[in-house]
């Protein structure tokens, strides 16, 4: 396990090949463990059985890649490896067998934490943790190429900031008016003027989804939103276009999940960054 952390803050990280996750899902470098403020757990285990094959044992920020499909029928996922493709169409959350998990390796320093995967023939991609302040911390991308390589990748923001039941204390909130279609008529959640609010808990087996947030009047986004419980907030921001963002809760967690595109080409890799500060307020 690794460990980051200020008077305030403390990430504990797993190493990509400690075996908490064996799924073909989710990138497997820099896979929280938890996310401790001040006293309360913001990121933890939040499924109610573990399994480490499972497509969602992830905590925390866990980042996904859409797959990129090679000629010969093989499947590459950024963060995981080349995936052999026993089941058509492609389901995300299916495991596949690996074919070729390729290299990692990891870099500590005082405040940062660097994995490193190569996968011979495709990428060299570096993911970096970094404290970046006493409540702040920041994930920065790097993805060079040797061939080309684009599509999508988001990040899942599984939050439970210290309460593991979800209802009207959790808040989603935007610097703008969201608007977007769900997926089914719900009497628990709505869009209001500035985000996302629930008007009674879930119940266990119950969920809730849309699929395109953005804001209202226009087709896209800024990558700028607030994850609240009562008094604690984590503010998220990054520096890429948002294509959409998706929003996904059950009776434990809600997620905010904002897609940006990537795309890398030989001699130009592509990098980006998310940045995560988190505030409580001075009563609690």
């Amino acid at each position: 396990m690794i460990n980051l952390q200020t008077v305030r803050l403390r990430l504990r990280l797993h190493q990509p090949e400690d075996g908490f996750y064996q799924g073909t899902r989710f990138d497997r470098s820099g896979v929280f463990d938890s996310l401790l403020y001040q006293g309360t757990e913001l990121c933890g285990r939040w499924f109610e059985q573990y399994d480490p094959c499972m497509h969602d044992a992830v905590c925390g920020p866990a980042e996904e890649f859409s797959p990129v499909f090679l000629p010969d029928g093989r499947i590459l996922k950024i963060g995981v490896g080349l995936l052999l493709p026993d089941v058509q169409p492609y389901d995300r959350f299916h495991l596949y067998p690996v074919a070729d998990g390729g290299i990692w390796s990891m870099e500590e320093t005082d405040s940062a934490m660097h994995f490193r995967h190569h996968l011979e023939g495709f990428y060299d991609y570096v993911k970096t943790v970094s404290l970046t302040g006493e409540s702040a911390f920041e994930i920065r991308h790097e993805l060079d190429a040797f061939t080309p390589l684009e599509g999508e990748v988001y990040n899942h923001n599984f939050f439970t900031l210290g309460k593991m039941s979800v209802g009207p204390s959790r808040t989603l909130d935007f610097p703008f008016t969201p608007d977007g279609t769900w997926r089914a008529a719900y009497d628990s959640i709505a869009f209001g003027l500035s985000g996302l609010r629930f008007s009674r808990p879930l119940e266990k087996g119950e969920s809730v989804f849309t699929g395109n947030i953005h804001e209202k009047g226009s087709a896209g986004m800024p990558y700028r939103l607030t994850l609240s419980e009562g008094p604690l907030q984590v503010r998220i921001s990054g520096d890429v276009p948002v294509l959409r963002t998706v929003f996904w809760s059950n009776h434990r967690i809600a997620c905010p999940e904002p897609y940006n595109a990537f795309r890398a080409i030989p001699g130009k890799p592509f990098r980006w960054t998310v940045r995560y500060e988190i505030l409580k307020s001075q009563g609690r």
